[in-house]
């Protein structure tokens, strides 16, 4: 797995004692960034079935058939029972549409048919698997599927990384700040983590599949991993002299 340190932005400010206080020694507040940049291990994937329907027991037996042929186009690429769940099923009921400004919402309404998801989440390992995935399961009777969420395992040893490099860079600055103001830096006197998150660059990004349209001559679907760049913000505030 590749990784790849990259110092950005740093805000400081210079912090002096108030007037006629002279028992408190100057403080340098330094704020220090750093960005770590990883190739994703493993990604989860939604993939699932939509029906409609007026009778709820025709209407589910269509999306429960429709659905075991998208399972099974699941394991013929090697995806194990472990790697599948469940994500989302509901039963929601269709109801008979009112005139426009005809509205009673304590009069009831007649049940005019049926609306049934039923959608599992894939968990993958290989990530170059993704396109086959989601193709097999379109070509297998999937109409819906969610967001590609790529992810990395061993996050907080990364993101320990990623806080080393924001400490890193924050007393460099302060060494600076402190050199340029003609004073001798100090001990730090508090650390503040103010952030940590793990956002995608551009090529990573997770890309909505509302509707998937299968044809026999389509190419296949297009999905680049990228790198994930987790973010870490520190701020240090120093004693100068």
């Amino acid at each position: 797995m590749k990784a790849l340190v990259v110092i950005v932005g740093v805000a400081l400010l210079l912090a002096l004692p108030a007037l006629g206080d002279q028992t408190q020694p100057h403080t340098i507040a330094v704020m220090g960034e750093a960005e770590l940049r990883v190739t994703p291990d493993f990604a989860t994937i939604d993939v699932g079935v939509i029906t409609q329907g007026t009778i709820v027991a025709d209407t589910l037996a269509d999306n429960s058939s429709k659905m075991s042929r998208v399972i099974d186009a699941l394991r013929s690429l090697n995806i194990t029972d472990n790697d599948i769940h469940t994500s989302t099923f509901m039963i929601q009921p269709k109801f008979e549409k009112r005139p426009a400004g005809d509205y009673d919402d304590q009069e009831m309404r007649a049940v005019v048919g049926y609306y049934i998801s039923n959608k599992v989440t894939v968990t993958v390992t290989d990530v170059s698997k993704i396109s086959k995935i989601i193709d097999a399961a379109a070509q297998a009777g999937a109409n819906v599927t969610g967001e590609v969420d790529f992810q990395v395992k061993n996050l907080t040893q990364h993101m320990d990384m990623a806080r080393e490099a924001a400490v890193e860079s924050a007393h460099h600055k302060a060494e600076i700040l402190t050199l340029a103001a003609h004073l001798k830096l100090g001990s730090a006197v508090s650390i503040t983590d103010n952030q940590s998150s793990t956002e995608y660059n551009a090529r990573a990004g997770g890309s909505q599949f509302e509707t998937v349209v299968v044809t026999g001559s389509r190419m296949p679907t297009p999905i680049l991993p990228g790198e994930i760049t987790l973010t870490s913000e520190v701020t240090i505030v120093y004693q100068a002299r």
